[in-house]
């Protein structure tokens, strides 16, 4: 009596494909129960042919062009194509010629498999690109709308920026009109409001870069040096309202308002309440009319 043929890579990929019946299949199944590394590798190609079917399949579907179709017929009528040579084939080694054969026939009926999934997927991936390609250019849509950051983030911006440098200002407070005629001058509108009696001292002023003009950065420290509080104001936008006390994230709170053409920010690490208070105090000095020079 013959010895019972070993199982090898071919059977396990044939196996997997559907492409064994019977007896042998039989055969493979029981040799799968003993081996479980080799229940493993069947079980991950399985995986593998799912993921490729959920991915490829809808696109496979399609019927493609006739330029392809055409060049496929006249691929069928040359003949078969010469035996490649230097391919690499991932798997374990075997000498047994059955499993070579075996292998060449599934490769080449995957092969024609490949070029419906790949003809698929390029046309798949032309659909998307001609969307991506429609959605940037779609007509009533500013080109920076989606890219500007809005007052709150600029102001958080300069925030991290300045606030926290040894001298986070260009004119000190000491030369208060010095800092009032340099806001002046680049901005139009010069103020430093006083909130001395909610323990924050002015430490002095900057003027920064906005978003379509300069910026204009008051920054304020407290009295035991352990938070500082920044003030950022530039001319506001004709359309769009500020928000109501948004949360910039979980160290800081920012609240914003406008008044005078200009949009303000009081942004800082104290509670929310503090900051409300101190936003008040800021908004109604910046309200005062400039005394008389």
């Amino acid at each position: 009596m013959g010895a019972t043929p070993s199982i090898d890579e071919a059977d396990l990929h044939a196996l997997v494909d559907n492409e064994i019946s019977g007896e042998e299949r039989l055969r493979v199944e029981d040799h799968l129960a003993g081996c479980p590394e080799d229940a493993a590798l069947v079980e991950g190609w399985r995986r593998q042919n799912a993921a490729l079917r959920a991915a490829f399949e809808p696109v496979a579907q399609e019927r493609p062009p006739l330029s392809l179709r055409n060049a496929a017929q006249r691929n069928a009528a040359a003949g078969a194509p010469p035996i490649e040579s230097g391919a690499i084939h991932w798997g374990r080694p075997s000498s047994s010629t059955r499993s070579l054969r075996r292998l060449e026939g599934l490769q080449a009926g995957r092969r024609a498999g490949a070029l419906a999934s790949t003809i698929g997927a390029l046309l798949a991936g032309a659909v998307i690109a001609g969307a991506a390609v429609f959605v940037l250019t779609r007509p009533g849509l500013p080109p920076q709308a989606a890219a500007e950051p809005s007052y709150v983030e600029r102001a958080d911006r300069a925030y991290h920026t300045y606030a926290f440098d040894p001298r986070p200002v260009e004119f000190d407070a000491a030369q208060k009109e010095e800092l009032l005629n340099a806001l002046r001058s680049r901005l139009g509108f010069a103020r430093a409001p006083d909130l001395s009696s909610l323990d924050l001292k002015l430490l002095g002023a900057r003027v920064t870069p906005g978003l379509r003009g300069p910026a204009g950065v008051l920054i304020y420290e407290r009295g035991d040096l352990s938070a500082r509080v920044a003030l950022y104001y530039e001319k506001a936008d004709s359309i769009g309202f500020p928000r109501d006390a948004p949360r910039v994230d979980q160290a800081l709170t920012a609240i914003e308002w406008r008044a005078a053409g200009y949009d303000f920010v009081l942004i800082g690490p104290l509670g929310a309440e503090t900051m409300q208070r101190a936003a008040e105090r800021a908004a109604a000095d910046m309200l005062t009319p400039a005394p008389a020079r």
